[in-house]
């Protein structure tokens, strides 16, 4: 597998290098056509600018001018500008308005269809009915249905026709098979994720038959998976699919299928270019490369960013700032996502819960580093962006054991030594928990429900939800330090790993 992974880079980066065919105008006769696919996947509301250092990562305005740079028009049918999923859910200026601003944005740059990702289901049914409403543009996928009644719920479609370059063009979504496994289960109840080569064995005839000429395949799906699903779009004539949530960028092909990834946070997007013959009806040839949205600071963007878009961010960004811009604390050096990071907030809900004696999160709740510098309330949205509660359940040792050797986690209370079934914890206190004792433990909602596997909610179905957003505590944690200059968070904080890490 990791040398798949290396492959894909590879072949990623050969691509990126690839000069591009100039996108034709519209052509009414039987020639061969250009059909150019605009790609981007688990955006996750990185609408903004942003530094790591040394490069600069320029949102969504800096990647609306790379793609007009390279020919794309929203107001024309010569292209398709289409994402893999996970479009919000990330920084506060996304997070706190639950994907309200990438929706007008992903608008202003004339989006055609979007897959549906496991993170665009994080703020339950309700507000992603109302994102569907918003946005100008289909949610897709193919295999998630309602399971009593086996139709797709009322916020997706398993496909859209569109025209481009006057060939009509089918676009069929899949979301990830495992979304159940990874999000609140109150948010996917009554739903179904199907297998995704029985859904396109399905699917891709419907689109043919209102139609479609030429069929393609936008998903939230993995790259390696998408290889392995290949030989299924070779039987089906369909000659790219584009995936996503792996966060990696990549392009490969398999059985004259193009397999496209563009990685995460608009950093990159994959541009697709399709030639496609309709006198026979078949794809005489295709290539893909990588647009870099993406650039060393000191240099500054290689193109301006786009001013329409970027003033619709400017102004959530203002929006953002006035909900969100109280300066809790400092850091100097900031605080990574990390052991740091990870005892930071167990520690502060233990802190604000005294009664409960342990402290348990999944690692993956845990999304941004705090920046250094003055860290305002905009940054613990952006390092814990869900709508998790804490639940307080009483587990025995052994119980507590079980679930840190199922799933790992930050904790707090306690440390663990070993791994796997040799896993054992020690209280703060350096005595072996007690197999025997009974523990208060708070939990987050979402891995209380089963997350990640955990398995709190069948060792403690009556589990007391306390209530308590869980980042409550860590705001009100660091307001009371008095933190500044010459008293950063980081010096008052335990960095030292707890575990051996996941």
């Amino acid at each position: 597998m990791k040398r798949l992974v290396a492959l894909f880079a590879l072949l990623g980066l050969l691509a990126a290098c690839v000069a591009p065919s100039p996108i034709p105008s519209p052509s009414s006769t039987a020639e061969v056509r250009q059909i150019t696919i605009f790609y981007t996947s688990d955006e996750h509301g990185y609408l903004e600018p942003r530094e790591d250092g040394i490069y600069t990562i320029g949102g969504a305005a800096g990647l609306m001018a790379a793609l007009l740079e390279e020919g794309y028009d929203p107001r024309s049918d010569t292209a398709l500008l289409l994402s893999g999923g996970d479009m919000w859910v990330g920084p506060a200026i996304s997070s706190w308005f639950r994907g309200e601003s990438t929706v007008e944005v992903f608008n202003r740059m004339g989006y055609d269809g979007a897959a549906l990702g496991n993170h665009d289901f994080d703020y339950g049914p309700e507000v992603l009915a109302e994102r569907a409403a918003q946005a100008n543009f289909p949610f897709l996928s193919a295999n998630l249905t309602e399971a009593e009644t086996g139709r797709p719920p009322p916020y997706a479609q398993p496909y859209t026709v569109r025209e481009v370059n006057g060939v009509r063009v089918g676009v069929v979504g899949l979301s990830l098979e495992t979304t159940p496994e990874i999000v609140l289960p109150e948010h996917v109840e009554g739903l179904a994720f199907g297998e995704y080569a029985e859904a396109l064995r399905e699917t891709v005839p419907r689109a043919r038959a209102e139609g479609a000429e030429l069929v393609i395949v936008v998903s939230h799906v993995c790259g390696g998976d998408l290889l392995d699903l290949a030989p299924v779009a070779a039987e089906l004539g369909v000659p790219l699919l584009a995936g996503g949530h792996c966060h990696r960028l990549a392009i490969a092909e398999r059985l004259g299928v193009q397999v496209i990834a563009p990685g995460a946070h608009m950093a990159y997007a994959v541009r697709a270019d399709i030639f496609y013959d309709p006198a026979t009806g078949t794809v005489v040839d295709q290539e893909a490369q990588a647009i870099w949205n993406r650039y060393r600071t000191t240099k500054g963007p290689p193109v301006p960013p786009d001013p329409e878009v970027a003033a619709i961010v400017d102004r959530w960004a203002g929006e953002a700032e006035d909900a969100l811009g109280e300066v809790i604390g400092y850091t100097a050096d900031g605080i990574p996502v990390g052991w740091e990071m990870y005892n930071l907030v167990t520690d502060a809900w233990l802190w604000y819960v005294p009664e409960a004696d342990l402290a348990i999160s999944n690692l993956g709740g845990f999304r941004e580093d705090i920046p250094p510098g003055e860290i305002t309330l905009a940054d613990i949205v952006a390092v814990l962006p869900f709508e998790n509660t804490l639940i307080e359940v009483e587990l025995t040792g052994e119980e507590v054991v079980e679930n840190l050797r199922c799933c790992g986690g930050a904790v707090a209370g306690m440390r663990m030594e070993g791994i796997g079934d040799d896993l054992a914890v020690v209280l703060d206190d350096g005595s072996p928990i007690d197999p025997e004792a009974t523990y208060r433990v708070l939990v987050n909602s979402y891995i209380y429900q089963g997350g990640n596997g955990y398995l709190f909610s069948r060792q403690d179905p009556d589990a007391y939800d306390t209530g308590i957003h869980w980042r409550e505590p860590v705001i009100e944690w660091i307001r009371v330090q008095g933190t500044g200059p010459d008293r950063p968070l980081e010096d008052l904080i335990d960095s030292q790993p707890r575990g051996p890490g996941w």
